[in-house]
């Protein structure tokens, strides 16, 4: 570590008083728990340049990540930070996550995302163990990251600005087993009684992020939180996207009822997805403006004849999907339909962006392909996918 350490630190010493960047990166295999946690080698690297850095990525062990990050660094230090990533680091034992004061005092912070590098597990924030300038942050990111539905609430009141939300989804606190306590102390479930519903006006952009594919509608009924101004909805997950999880419509209805008030203009998940549900969200949101879908079955016949004939997402834009050989002449007439010439002044002009995945091996797609090109050399922004 000293080696690189000193390798970077020749790099910066370079670069003379521009902003800089620095981003670390660590395996996500378990690390071997160090006999005595050490802040040096972080210190080492980040203290000489703390009043320069623009971007930060911190990739470190649990222990060590956080006896760094456990003291405060003076205000005039973090003058240049504007967006922050920490990666915390599977290590052999417990490795809770602690206090987190060092980034108090950053006045041109404005993205924060915190992330426990594990597909095994989550890591709990403890009441009032993170500080941040909350109402400053436009975007804020929690993965694999949790922490109680009161401090939840704390933490995202507090954020004003905030525009752009990632959250880590778990069981809904009445699905919790008993032995959940355990796993995160002082988790404080169920949900004590005096939790008040709140709403989130300033965010436009919700992501959730649901590896464990649990009931997002019901965990967010259960934090109180309602999202009155969304317009961007995405659930992600890690690892193979094709990986057998499976698109719940209802959990999306749900979450267009009880917790989202503004029609959304986008909507995009890595989950399986049916032609017919496909079909659900087009008609069911008939504001999107943006649809991916692309890790779902093909869109059916029946969904491009009415997405022809305009009943189905008349102002879509760009669309992510996989079209089946046999209804690919059909989805390109729909696409030609659809194109609005450059002098009239229609607001809605076609699509801007399609990504399609089709076999290029199929028959439907060779018989196709110079007409897609022709399209590709007129500048429409089209492209395949082979599958």
């Amino acid at each position: 570590m000293n080696k690189l350490i000193k390798i970077a630190r020749g790099h910066l010493d370079r670069s003379g008083d521009l902003p800089i960047s620095i981003h670390t990166l660590a395996h996500i295999s378990s690390i071997p728990r160090p006999a005595l946690p050490d802040n040096e080698e972080i210190s080492n690297l980040i203290m000489p340049y703390i009043s320069r850095i623009q971007h930060l990525t911190l990739s470190f062990p649990v222990e060590w990540m956080s006896n760094f990050l456990h003291q405060t660094a003076n205000a005039e230090d973090l003058q240049s930070l504007e967006s922050l990533k920490l990666l915390y680091c599977p290590m052999e034992g417990s490795g809770h996550l602690g206090q987190n004061n060092f980034f108090t005092f950053a006045p041109k912070l404005h993205k924060v995302s915190i992330e426990y590098l594990s597909e095994l597990g989550w890591k709990y924030l403890s009441q009032n163990t993170v500080h941040f300038p909350w109402n400053q942050l436009s975007e804020l990111n929690f993965k694999h990251i949790v922490a109680s539905p009161n401090y939840l609430q704390t933490i995202l009141s507090s954020c004003t600005t905030l525009t752009k939300l990632t959250l880590s989804i778990i069981k809904a606190a009445d699905e919790i087993p008993p032995h959940f306590n355990t796993i995160f102390p002082n988790l404080g479930l169920p949900i004590p009684p005096q939790l008040n519903h709140i709403n989130l006006p300033t965010i436009r952009n919700l992501t959730l992020y649901n590896p464990k594919n649990f009931d997002y509608s019901k965990y967010l009924s259960s934090l109180r939180i309602h999202f009155p101004n969304v317009e961007h909805f995405s659930i992600t997950s890690s690892g193979d996207t094709r990986n057998g999880r499976e698109w719940s419509h209802s959990q999306f209805t749900s979450l267009l009822t009880e917790s989202i008030s503004t029609p959304l203009l986008s909507v995009s998940t890595p989950s399986h997805i049916s032609d017919n549900d496909i079909e659900s969200i087009m008609g069911e949101v008939p504001s999107l403006v943006s649809l991916d879908v692309i890790e779902g079955n093909p869109l059916s016949p029946t969904t491009v004849r009415l997405m022809l004939q305009g009943y189905l997402c008349p102002n879509l834009e760009i669309l992510k999907c996989q079209v089946a050989p046999a209804v690919l002449s059909n989805f390109l007439d729909m696409i030609e339909s659809r194109f609005v010439g450059r002098k009239s002044k229609a607001r809605y002009r076609g699509f801007k962006t399609l990504v399609i995945r089709c076999s290029k091996k199929s028959a439907g797609y060779l018989e196709e392909r110079e007409r897609i090109e022709e399209l590709q050399e007129c500048g429409r922004d089209i492209t395949i996918v082979d599958g």
